[in-house]
């Protein structure tokens, strides 16, 4: 406040000096006037730059995205992936001529896990989580019921499944569950009957047995022969004949030369 006044007073004073002078008869000219102004909007706006507040000192920040250790030498950064879109649970069927019977009790029910997830007409009250209705993992349904990729994903209707982080390896892809009884069923409809999944299985028990001795008896041998390798004695390898002084046979007419090894040189002179 005390700024603004003392510059109220000091314009007035230039003021006053500029009407003395006009009275006076010492008028300015048109250049001297323009310049004047110049000097007042400079004077002016080197005021303002200095009353002006100075910018704040702000850090730039720098966002360092996230990487992952691929565990093979490698950095992968992370994908922004889009949240997915979590589905509604189904609604239960309310009416009771809509609802779905239970294959074990044969009893109407609104709704159930196995039929909201495979659509497997089971009520949670029947449900048996440790033999019949257990989930098996994509590894074990090709291998226990002697089933192929396409038998679970190509064959009409494909088999519905529930995916879960592997607990063992965090870094690998989800694990895919099934339904035990689908894939029961699954592979009566591809050998036919339980004679011929049973004689596969046996066919390919014994497969399995016939490679795991074929490779115990490579195993084996090449185990034999490195032990044979070691126990060889390399300064017997090669052998140099010394021969002996050179002794006449007059019945055959040749001479002959022994070494000790028991090697015998024959031979004639012309």
């Amino acid at each position: 406040m005390y700024e603004g006044s003392s510059e109220e007073l000091m314009n007035e004073k230039k003021e006053e000096k500029q009407e003395e002078y006009e009275s006076v008869g010492g008028g300015l000219s048109d250049a001297q006037r323009a310049r004047a102004e110049r000097n007042r909007q400079r004077a002016r706006v080197l005021r303002e730059a200095r009353l002006a507040p100075p910018p704040s000192k702000s850090r730039a920040v720098v966002t360092v995205q996230p990487s992952v250790d691929s565990g093979g030498g490698f950095l992968l950064e992370e994908k922004e992936t889009e949240p997915k879109a979590v589905q509604p649970p189904a609604a239960p069927l309310v009416h009771r001529s809509q609802q779905p019977h239970c294959l074990e009790c044969q009893r109407p029910f609104p709704q159930s896990y196995l039929f909201d997830t495979f659509h497997y007409c089971v009520c949670d009250d029947c449900r048996d989580d440790d033999e019949k209705h257990a989930l098996i993992t994509r590894t074990e349904a090709k291998g226990e019921y002697s089933l192929k990729d396409c038998d679970l994903d190509s064959r009409p209707p494909p088999l519905l499944c529930v995916r879960r982080r592997n607990p063992h390896r965090a870094r690998f892809a989800e694990m895919r569950l099934y339904l035990r009884v689908q894939v029961e069923q699954r592979a009566l409809e591809v050998w036919g009957s339980q004679e011929a999944l049973r004689e596969e299985q046996e066919y390919r028990a014994r497969r399995r047995e016939r490679a795991a001795a074929t490779h115990e008896r490579r195993r084996l041998r090449a185990l034999r022969m490195d032990v044979r390798s070691s126990l060889f004695d390399r300064t017997r390898d090669t052998h140099e004949h010394e021969y002996g002084p050179e002794r006449h046979n007059p019945d055959d007419d040749v001479y002959e030369r022994a070494c000790e090894c028991g090697h015998l040189l024959v031979y004639e002179k012309m």
